[in-house]
């Protein structure tokens, strides 16, 4: 019979906890890629624009590029009638030329014409209805819809720094200054692990089982959950509660190119909780804490697997239950794998919510309720999506946040404001465009 687990819990903090797992951590080696697939990846060195954008003074608009003292006065009672004097279009290499009384058909992005300082809107115009002409009804000020040269960059400014996140905003900027290649932050290779003798492979559980079994689904958890923070997921399957699958299984990590490994099972003290006994004896793994106070997930553990000449390999030992992989990846987890990839900001934003039921926690411990949001996110109400005591595994897809009762607090009444971490966005949309709504 197997010893239950008698190494000591260090009982950290979630706080004391993410700063452990945090401390020392460098981002990866950098590496070059194309801009087209740098998508999610984090800036290695900044950017600076090869070119000044815009180039000239440039129109916002289809209209007319005029000056806006010829149409000082100009109203419905008393309008203004310019001669157009000629068209001017983007690709154009000179700028055309107005004088006094003169306005120039112009395009949006065309240069604006020497002499004019504005662009009045087509619509705005009676489109000259007698040819040659153009009518106007309204005064105009100075630089009325003109994007003013090197308004976006200019030649040698430096417009992304390193440790930009590289989004479509980020990737249109970086095009427009003329990058076609940049230096990013390596990916973190994250291989990922479940361990049991009860677990079965998803795809291959039975709809009605000759025996005990569970569907292993940690494993398909975690590999999403590190593709939406960044990272490549190698998984390694299932190992059964043995020494030599436990072995050979993080040996394919330790001495493959993985960066990260992530555990599921065998994490508590169990007769069958073998994983940091195995590591510790046969692999020197160099524990750096075990058991948290939070809720679900206290048997969560951290250490690093020493490789010579190579960096270690950065282990995290979660607990089997899916609530707790869900709730530990999310806050534990994944700041790591951030971090890693080059991001500054690594953990996720936190809104006030009002509690649409009175959460209870133990005193000492810090307590994650998975939430749906009901109302604005303003201020929303955070309703559970499952009893306090774990709840069924659906409710891991209804959920939109995770409301945090803070150590020292053994409840927060409804009504009361509760911090909501938010999950990802894709459940916290509308069917609707409510933003257009009045």
């Amino acid at each position: 019979m197997r010893p239950f687990e008698s190494r000591p819990a260090d009982w950290l903090s979630v706080s004391e906890a993410l700063q452990r797992i945090l401390e020392g951590v460098s981002p990866l080696p950098e590496e070059e890629v194309p801009l087209g697939e740098a998508v999610g990846r984090v800036l290695a060195e900044g950017v600076q624009a090869r070119a000044t954008l815009p180039p000239w003074d440039s129109s916002a608009m289809d209209g007319y590029a005029v000056r806006s003292g010829d149409l000082e006065g100009a109203s419905p009672s008393r309008p203004r009638c310019l001669e157009v004097v000629g068209e001017a279009w983007p690709e154009d290499k000179t700028p055309k030329r107005i004088g006094p009384g003169q306005a120039c058909r112009i395009m949006t992005g065309a240069p604006l014409p020497l002499g004019a300082d504005a662009v009045v809107r087509m619509e705005e115009t009676d489109r000259e209805t007698t040819s040659g002409r153009v009518r106007f009804q309204q005064e105009v000020g100075p630089g009325r819809d003109v994007r003013r040269k090197g308004e976006d960059m200019t030649e040698g400014e430096g417009v992304l720094g390193a440790g930009a996140p590289l989004g479509p905003g980020a990737l249109a900027v970086l095009a427009a200054a003329g990058a076609h290649r940049v230096r990013v932050h390596q990916k973190p290779r994250v291989a990922i692990l479940a361990t049991g003798d009860e677990l079965v492979e998803a795809g291959s559980y039975p709809l009605v089982s000759g025996g005990p079994a569970l569907p292993e689904t940690n494993n398909l958890t975690l590999a999403a959950a590190v593709v939406l923070a960044g990272g490549s997921p190698l998984p390694l399957g299932i190992a059964r509660d043995r020494r030599e699958e436990i072995l050979q299984k993080t040996e394919r990590a330790w001495g493959g190119e993985a960066d990260v490994l992530l555990v599921t099972g065998g994490a508590s003290v169990g007769e069958k909780d073998l994983v940091k006994r195995v590591l510790e004896a046969e692999m020197g793994l160099e524990v750096a804490f075990w058991r948290v106070r939070m809720r679900p997930g206290s048997p969560f553990g951290f250490g690093l697997l020493p490789r010579p000449g190579r960096p270690p390999l950065a282990l995290f030992s979660l607990p089997g239950t899916p609530a707790s992989v869900f709730v530990t990846f999310q806050v534990l987890c994944r700041p790591y794998l951030l971090r890693l990839a080059g991001h500054l900001r690594v953990h996720r934003p936190v809104i006030g919510a009002r509690a649409g039921v009175t959460f209870h926690s133990p005193p000492d411990w810090t307590s994650f309720f998975r939430v749906v949001l009901r109302g604005s996110l303003l201020r929303p109400e955070a309703l559970p999506t499952a009893p306090e005591k774990g709840g069924p595994l659906r409710t891991l897809a209804a959920a939109q946040g995770l409301a945090v009762v803070r150590e020292g607090r053994e409840r927060v009444e409804k009504g009361e404001e509760i911090p909501v971490m938010l999950l990802d966005d894709f459940t916290l949309g509308s069917a609707h465009p409510d933003y257009l709504d009045d």
